[in-house]
This record gives C-alpha cells, sequence and structure tokens, in this order.
C-alpha cells in the first residue's frame, strides 16, 4: 500500500471514529435533519441496500421477537416450577400420612413414577438390622464404593454414574442421569435413587431446593415405619 493509501485510510479511519462519536452525542441529528434520513442505506444480506428507516425497524422487530420468545420461555419454566411444587407438596402430605413403607413406596412412585414420567426408582437401606426384602437392600457391600466416590462433600448427588452403579441401582434399566439423597441424620440409613433415560435430565448444578426437602422429610419418617416394619 503506497503513503497515500495508508494515509487516506488513516483518515477515512478517524473520520468514521468522529462521526460515531458525533452522532452518539447529537441522537437528534436525524431529527434535524430527516432528508439525509431517507438518503441513507445500510447493507443487508438478503435485501441489498436497504433505507436506514428499513433497517432501524427490522432490527426493532427481532428485539421483539427476541424478547416474546424470552418471555414465553419464562412463562414455561413457571409454570413447569408451580407444577413440580404441587407434586412435592403433595407428596409431603401421603409420605406424613404413611404407616408403612410400602405406603412410602407407594406415594413416591406415584409421584416420580407416574406424575413426573421418571423411569427408575429405588430406595434401599445401609446395614440393617432388620430383615427387609430384597427390593430395599443391597448385597453385602456393593455399595460402599458408590457412596465414598459419589458423597465426599455433600449428602445429594446429580449427574451421572458408571455401568456398574447403575447395574448395583437399576438393574433392569438403561440409566442415563440419577439423583441420589443419602438419608438419615449423617447419611446412614440409607439411598433414595431416582433414574431419568435422557443424560442431561439430573445435572450437578440444578437446584436441589426441593429434593432437600424431601431427603429432611424422608429420613425423619423412615426410623419409626423401619420399627414398625419389623414388628409386624
Amino acid at each position: 500500500m503506497s503513503n497515500e493509501a495508508k494515509k487516506q485510510a488513516q483518515q477515512t479511519v478517524v473520520d468514521d471514529t468522529l462521526i460515531a462519536a458525533y452522532l452518539e452525542e447529537n441522537p437528534d441529528f436525524f431529527d434535524r435533519h430527516p432528508d439525509l434520513l431517507q438518503q441513507l442505506s445500510v447493507r443487508h444480506q438478503a435485501k441489498g441496500a436497504v433505507s436506514l428507516v428499513e433497517r432501524q425497524q427490522q432490527v426493532l422487530r427481532q428485539r421483539v421477537q427476541h424478547l416474546e420468545e424470552e418471555i414465553t420461555e419464562l412463562m414455561v419454566t413457571a409454570r413447569r416450577n408451580e407444577e413440580l411444587f404441587r407434586y412435592f407438596s403433595e407428596l409431603s402430605v401421603k409420605l406424613l400420612q404413611s404407616q408403612s413403607l410400602d405406603e412410602v413406596m407407594d406415594s413416591l412412585q406415584q409421584t416420580f413414577s407416574e406424575q413426573l414420567q421418571m423411569p427408575a426408582l429405588t430406595l434401599k437401606f445401609f446395614d440393617s438390622p432388620l430383615e427387609l426384602e430384597t427390593q430395599f437392600t443391597f448385597a453385602a457391600d456393593t455399595h460402599k464404593q458408590l457412596l465414598s466416590k459419589r458423597f465426599r462433600d455433600d449428602t445429594i448427588y446429580l449427574g451421572r454414574l458408571t455401568t456398574d452403579e447403575q447395574k448395583l441401582l437399576f438393574p433392569s434399566e438403561a440409566i442415563a442421569s440419577v439423583v441420589l439423597l443419602l438419608l438419615g441424620e449423617e447419611g446412614e440409613l440409607g439411598m433414595l435413587a431416582i433414574g431419568n433415560h435422557d443424560a442431561g435430565h439430573f445435572e450437578p448444578a440444578m437446584d436441589t431446593l426441593l429434593v432437600k426437602q424431601l431427603q429432611i422429610l424422608l429420613s425423619q419418617i423412615l426410623p419409626p415405619l423401619l420399627h414398625h416394619h419389623e414388628a409386624r
């Protein structure tokens, strides 16, 4: 590029900068010069050259459409959250009224399997001295590696499992993501596991407010029901 061409390019940049700064400081410029507004054109990928007014209208329409989509998404999320809150509230009432482990399982199945369409749910107890049905127990110490790996910092785990962990919790289902809740004051009582076929359904960053409340409630109501189960 020749010196003259470089000089012209630099001058063009400076001029553009000055013009842009002036227009920012004087947003009413085109109100004072409406004839210029009609003469200006802006390049459009599909339509070629269009007037500045047309371009502004197009940008505004796009912004309105984007806002409408955001509002629709927020409304869908709000309705979903309201539905979840209602399901969990109804479940809490049923659990408080439960008189046996079977009734607890029935209530959990109704909420998660039927209402929330979760394909897998299991409730297991750790090292219980009681003689419980197979569905409520782990074989030997098979669960201990799972506990040490998934519950290092919290009593709730959301995310994926290894193939062996899936087989341990859900031997007959191809589960891709789970929420695991340790039960008891220190997680010593047992575990509630809920699984989904979608790998992205349960993720570590998800809010845990509702499942935390469920965890606390189950930790309170299950010990007396276990003793009642033993006395039958």
